[in-house]
């Protein structure tokens, strides 16, 4: 079973808002940095805060920068993870990362009079801001394609994963299709280093799927040209 299309609504919010709150952390890093580091100032969160609630008390409206920063990247997350097609990837976090930079700042900021186009705002500023949403969905994509990886591969008796032997299963997403993880998800690490070829060449291709043969004594795989890709049937001789 494809386990990102078996989750729920609420389980891929629930995975998003988390993956969501730790990449606006390690934005938040970058963003002290060039405060102290002089480079960037006055940053948009407080910016946001204090064009709609000027009248706040300063503490306040510190107060709700943070909480606002943290919202706005946590949303983020939730939309993420709700919409993608497919199991995250750190490139896919980095375009969603860009987007929502493009978003904000050549769009909905300076249509509120918050702060100029980046195009035409302080080269500082704009290229922090540009770097920091960039780590964003880096980290944004890379934490939420953990997770699924961890949830979709089990752990063996005796408190092993099934990654230990000679394959590294946590790895197979970036090598295969979900189709082929999944099948070799619950498989013992013996049967997934010999099966495991066959696959990455039918993936390398992708115009066969493969047909796993159990045969006295072991099992035995090949791409079949009957077998549409990416299946995988199986068979006893």
């Amino acid at each position: 079973m494809d386990t990102y299309s078996s989750e729920s609504t609420s389980e891929r919010v629930a995975g998003g808002g988390f993956a969501g709150l730790v990449a606006t952390g390690a934005m938040s890093a970058l963003l002290v940095a060039a405060d102290v580091t002089g480079v960037m100032n006055y940053e948009p969160p407080r910016r946001i805060i204090d064009k709609f609630f000027p009248r706040f008390p300063l503490p306040l409206r510190d107060a709700a920068a943070v909480l606002a920063h943290f919202g706005y990247g946590v949303t983020g997350g939730c939309l993420y993870a709700v919409v993608r097609k497919q199991h995250s990837t750190r490139d896919a976090g980095l375009a969603y990362g860009a987007f929502v930079w493009a978003v904000g700042y050549e769009g909905w900021l300076p249509a509120m009079g918050i702060l100029p186009p980046a195009h035409r705002d302080k080269t500082g500023r704009a290229l922090t801001m540009l770097a920091a949403h960039l780590l964003y969905g880096a980290v944004l994509g890379k934490t939420l394609g953990r997770r699924a990886r961890a949830e979709r591969v089990p752990a063996e008796p005796g408190g092993g994963s099934a990654s230990s032997g000679n394959v590294d299963t946590v790895d197979l997403p970036s090598r295969l299709p979900e189709a082929y993880v999944s099948y070799l998800a619950p498989k013992d690490p013996a049967f997934t280093a010999t099966v495991l070829p066959v696959l990455e060449q039918s993936a390398a291709t992708q115009e066969h799927g493969v047909h796993v043969r159990f045969v006295p004594g072991g099992v035995q795989a090949l791409v079949d040209p009957a077998v549409p890709y990416p299946q995988i049937t199986e068979g006893v001789d």
